[in-house]
């Protein structure tokens, strides 16, 4: 999938996300900014140090990992066929190890990528997808010409066997993409929407630990998962249906709870073209409102709003006719505009008081896109295709539709099983849940209320103290999926080195362009933020503290 950059957010038009990956590399870190639906996290464009240290003498030499990769094509391991085999020979500064890149496919329509180093360390790295996925996040970056021009870190720099697929569903066949191949009626959508639920994780899994058998006669000894978005998704699905395939795992902007987070998006969905709907430019002149207000707050005026949660900004300065609002009838916010950007702030509640979904901080397009991706999940919940309508979406309702999408998305196989997860952590394996401070489509307060449920549901269990095995870590500042590239935010490091050397992260660095520059700030453990330290680079991480 590393062959789309950044996909243009006027994508989400007519009420549809069209299921392009939305690989968001670079469109959403930094000052706040929006963005599509789950991006995938980049390899890495710097020259690469040192491989790590191969197997052993005792392990198969080069020639015979190139025979193995010749000799697999053809072959079913795990049930998946391989279809094709590629050798890539060590290259300074991208690679310093040769790897075979391993390709496969599982009717109907899911494939897979599996990529094994010469000098493999027993690592396993299985990497999540994004938006309704269609493409494979590649562990490889080529050029127009076909070069090598970056390789993913966990296989160039930590010597593991990298895995990634399709999600079920290929983008570039209008038949056989999503979400509209849900819809088809046939098994083979039926089978697809099942993939892109959960399976498609399971499958990857087995297919990748096999290839790595085949080439090595063992199994991986560290096995870890990584997704942002719908890779959040995953990593959630994979903890609580295959906990025992994963010794750490690390998911980074979801929820933790899918029916809630579709019943706030189809809730503004269905505001849409009634005078209560906000433009893209009232709802960017309202950020920048906020942005201007609470800039400030983390110690430092950088066009970002470093600690999200001490934003009070409040949209009714911004209502037409108040003091200090935009005289632009195109900018400023009716009544009824107002109320709707305060119920996104909000936490979203049913009439017995149940909460749905916390409200959102203050990010770069509240709002934008929401329908798109509701009637996706809402297609998977129900199995009705008018969900991808704009006129469907109108009705939506949410005392009595919140729970359709509740029982349908567990039906499937695509919400969360909160108990599962709390399994996990509580069996000591370890789990690093994140957000971006300022994501504007997946709420970031909403994923540390479930997060917190889960750990409450861990202590039930036994585990007196979660913060050993489980911690929730903020990106400062930035829209959806900022922090989701390993050159961001090194979670492969903090993972692997929470798991092989019980090194607990506490603090981690995001590092990130804004206006040009090259910027640093702390990832802090939430609930600390950084904060300036009065002195020293504003845009070095380390001149703030995590406080």
């Amino acid at each position: 999938m590393r062959d789309e950059k950044c996909v243009n957010r006027a994508l989400l038009s007519a009420g549809l996300l069209m299921a392009a990956g939305l690989a968001l590399q670079g469109c959403g870190g930094g000052g706040g900014g929006g963005g599509g639906f789950l991006p995938i996290p980049a390899p890495a464009p710097a020259p690469a140090p040192a491989a790590p240290p191969p197997a052993g003498p005792s392990g198969p030499s080069v020639e015979q990992l190139k025979s193995t990769c010749n000799g697999l094509k053809g072959q079913v391991l795990a049930g998946v066929t391989v279809t094709q085999t590629a050798r890539f020979e060590a290259k300074t500064a991208v690679n310093a190890s040769g790897f075979c890149q391993v390709l496969g496919t599982r009717a109907p329509f899911l494939d897979i990528e599996i990529d094994v180093p010469d000098n493999w360390t027993g690592r396993y790295w299985q990497q999540g997808g994004g938006g309704f996925d269609g493409r494979i996040a590649s562990a490889v970056t080529k050029d127009g010409g076909g070069a090598v021009t970056a390789v993913d870190p966990t296989l160039a720099l930590k010597g593991a066997v990298y895995a990634a697929s399709n999600g079920g569903n290929r983008a570039s066949v209008p038949a056989q993409a999503a979400p509209g191949v849900w819809a088809s009626g046939t098994a083979e959508g039926q089978q697809s929407a099942t993939d892109y639920a959960y399976a498609a994780v399971g499958t990857t899994v087995r297919f990748g630990k096999a290839v790595a058998q085949a080439f090595f006669g063992k199994a991986p000894t560290h096995s870890y998962f990584n997704g942002c978005s719908n890779g959040g998704r995953n990593a959630y699905i994979a903890a609580q249906r295959w906990p025992q395939e994963f010794d750490g795992i690390v998911a980074g902007c979801e929820t933790m709870d899918m029916a809630g987070q579709t019943g706030a998006w189809l809730r503004a969905a269905s505001l849409t073209g009634t005078p209560a709907a906000l433009s893209p430019a009232q709802t960017g002149a309202a950020y920048a409102a906020a942005l201007s207000a609470c800039d400030a707050l983390d110690g430092a005026s950088d066009n970002l709003i470093g600690n999200p949660q001490a934003c009070s900004f409040d949209p009714a300065v911004l209502q037409c006719g108040v003091a200090g609002a935009s005289s632009d009838p195109a900018l400023c916010l009716s009544a009824a505009q107002v109320g709707t950007l305060q119920s996104f702030l909000s936490p979203l509640k049913l009439s017995n008081g149940s909460t749905v979904l916390s409200g959102y901080s203050w990010g770069n397009g509240l709002g934008l896109g929401w329908g798109g991706l509701g009637g996706g999940f809402a297609l998977l919940a129900s199995g009705d295709p008018a969900w991808l309508t704009p006129a469907k979406q109108a009705g939506f309702q949410l005392e009595t539709d919140y729970y359709m999408l509740g029982a349908g998305l567990a039906r499937i196989g695509a919400d969360h099983d909160k108990a599962a997860i709390a399994s996990y952590v509580a069996s000591g394996r370890k789990l690093i849940s994140w957000h971006a401070g300022s994501d504007a489509l997946l709420s970031p307060n909403d994923h540390y209320r479930n997060w917190t449920t889960m750990t409450g549901i861990a202590r039930s269990l036994g585990l007196a103290d979660p913060n050993s095995a489980t911690r929730f870590f903020i990106v400062p500042g930035g829209g959806h999926g900022a922090g989701g590239s390993l050159q961001e935010v090194d979670w492969a490091s903090a993972i692997m080195g929470w798991v092989e050397n019980d090194a607990a992260p506490t603090q981690l660095t995001y590092s990130f362009t804004s206006g040009g520059t090259a910027r640093s700030m702390p990832a802090c453990q939430y609930p600390k933020y950084p904060k300036y330290k009065g002195s020293g680079d504003a845009n070095v991480a380390a001149s703030y503290s995590c406080s």
